[in-house]
């Protein structure tokens, strides 16, 4: 099996500054689905008032 190549981490920052920023845990996954949720909850006003507009 062939081997995992090393990551250079430092080079990795210096392409992408934001590596290692933010944390994957509870609090990102439930900020996703509090967004989500939002979202969704405009996506079905948006659509009642489009609906209003075309039946009026």
């Amino acid at each position: 099996m062939p081997e995992e190549p090393s990551v250079d981490i430092d080079a990795l920052r210096e392409r992408f500054p934001w590596v290692g920023l933010a944390t994957f845990d509870e609090d990102l996954s439930a900020r996703y689905r509090e967004l989500m949720a939002a979202s969704r909850r405009d996506h079905e006003i948006v659509e009642a008032i489009e609906a209003a507009r075309r039946s009026a």
